[in-house]
């Protein structure tokens, strides 16, 4: 029953807002675009995954194209 009567009484009515500051003005802007940057970075992050995926590949296939050049170049001397 207690509960019953806590949301029967009489809430108290909100404080009056304050206008808002220059410098929370600045703050509430640099978040939103905060918030947009990590949004087109997380829209970019799969192209950039399979680019860095394709680099690897590349860089693996280079290495050993290197090595067996060294080792028929060792080989002939």
């Amino acid at each position: 029953m207690r509960w019953i009567s806590r949301l029967l009484r009489r809430r108290p009515e909100p404080a009056p807002r304050r206008s808002e500051t220059p410098g929370l003005q600045e703050a509430r802007s640099a978040l939103f675009r905060s918030r947009q940057s990590r949004r087109e970075v997380e829209a970019c992050r799969p192209a950039v995954d399979h680019l860095a995926t394709r680099l690897a590949r590349e860089r693996e296939q280079n290495h050993f194209a290197e090595m067996f050049r060294a080792a028929l170049e060792g080989g002939r001397h």
